[in-house]
């Protein structure tokens, strides 16, 4: 699966750690893999296992992934804007 990732031209990249291995059965250790496409493997085994997490709470737990690319806010990468804010500027505010 390839999903979007925010538009940025290194998409943001997870990776279990192994010492969580044992919590994601199914998911390999060490392995960097697309960290929207990580998120929807976490998820869809939750919902198997009949867990009831709520949606305010990280899929992906950073006690658990490291994560790379994407979302750094460096110099190379585009400036995300809030909702909020784009509703302002179509507004002319």
């Amino acid at each position: 699966m390839n999903r979007q990732s925010g538009g940025f031209a290194r998409p943001r990249e997870a990776r279990l750690l192994g010492a969580a291995g044992h919590l994601y059965p199914g998911i390999t250790p060490d392995i960097w893999i697309q960290a929207a496409s990580m998120a929807d493997v976490v998820w869809a085994q939750r919902l198997r296992r009949g867990e009831h997490a709520s949606l305010r709470d990280r899929v992906l737990n950073p006690d658990h992934f490291e994560f790379r690319h994407g979302g750094t806010g460096g110099p190379d990468e585009p400036a995300l804007r809030r909702r909020a804010t784009d509703r302002l500027r179509l507004q002319g505010d």
